[in-house]
């Protein structure tokens, strides 16, 4: 890929998300468009876009949805807001005040709580999902950009790539309890069981670290910009987008063995798995294009061409 690309990856670090959503099984995906100010919802039967909705001059970013699958939240970058999306009437019922540059958000497993990145002020939100307000907020590292929460909902994990750490929030205090070291510019991050999985966008590299301890077990090379990890649900894989080489690398999560390179879209910048590990989802920002991969064959079998301007998230 041409410097240029790496260049403005650089500029655009907080559209650069992590990571996977994984929910219930669902017939619809949500699809979040930065610079077209809109989310694309695609049928995940025919691979359709059947409806386009609107944020005017919002600059979505980020979008979660919640474990009943009634609402997804979606992050307004250049409204400093979450806006609620009602998934049965795909319109904005509610929108909730963040800090600055809100970029991706999480919830807890049990859906009581969610969790908000605010890139532009350098915290985190968290917010009743009851009531539709902001109970508290977290300060974190520099330019926190992606954000995972731990199998039990006992701990939200932020990555920082201004300050190239992790901050650990605990969920029953909302304090950061702990600061783990990471590599350059750590980005996409996702963890399943005791492991968590950070793609280092600087050092073109995937970390492995112990949940408990925060000590890196594994280091991966060889990647060009990393930005995002999915992990599969049954575990045995996971896919880490290269934001510079246009590709998708397929890893065996028992052995953290390369086992495919998948070409994707230009400047891919999230992925999402399927609840049944069958699919994974690659949003190319600058190929303005869906990316569809058969897991179990580790091949492309389908690209939504113009699924909107500059896509970079999605959730299932």
């Amino acid at each position: 890929m041409h410097d240029s690309i790496g260049n403005l990856c650089l500029k655009v670090f907080s559209t650069l998300l992590a990571g996977a959503a994984i929910a219930a099984a669902q017939t619809y995906g949500y699809v979040a468009n930065e610079l077209g100010n809109n989310v694309a919802v695609v049928n995940l039967t025919t691979n359709t876009v059947t409806k386009t909705i609107s944020f005017s001059a919002a600059g979505v970013t980020g979008l979660a949805e919640m474990p009943d699958g009634a609402y997804v939240y979606v992050t307004e970058q250049n409204k400093n807001s979450v806006a609620i999306l009602s998934t049965s009437s795909n319109s904005v019922t509610d929108t909730i005040a963040v800090g600055h540059a809100p970029v991706q958000v999480v919830f807890t497993p049990n859906g009581e709580w969610a969790y908000v990145v605010n890139s532009g002020s350098n915290n985190v939100s968290v917010i009743n999902t009851s009531t539709k307000a902001v109970v508290a907020t977290i300060p974190v590292g520099s330019k926190p950009t992606g954000i995972a929460v731990n199998p039990t909902g006992t701990e939200v994990l932020v990555t920082n790539m201004g300050t190239s750490n992790i901050s650990v929030i605990s969920t029953s205090t909302n304090k950061v309890t702990a600061t783990w070291t990471a590599l350059s510019g750590p980005s996409g991050i996702a963890v399943y069981g005791n492991d968590v999985y950070v793609a280092n966008a600087y050092a073109n590299s995937l970390t492995v670290y112990n949940l408990t301890t925060g000590v890196i077990q594994s280091t991966i090379t060889g990647f060009s910009f990393p930005n995002a990890v999915a992990v599969m649900p049954n575990g045995s894989g996971l896919y880490v987008t290269n934001g510079n080489s246009s590709s998708v690398w397929a890893l065996k999560v028992s052995t953290l063995a390369i086992e495919a390179k998948i070409p994707a879209g230009l400047l891919p910048t999230a992925v999402a798995i399927s609840s049944n590990s069958s699919t994974a989802y690659v949003t190319n920002g600058y190929g303005y294009s869906l990316t569809i991969i058969n897991t179990a064959t580790n091949t492309v079998k389908d690209t939504l061409p113009e699924i909107g301007v500059y896509p970079v998230s999605m959730a299932l």
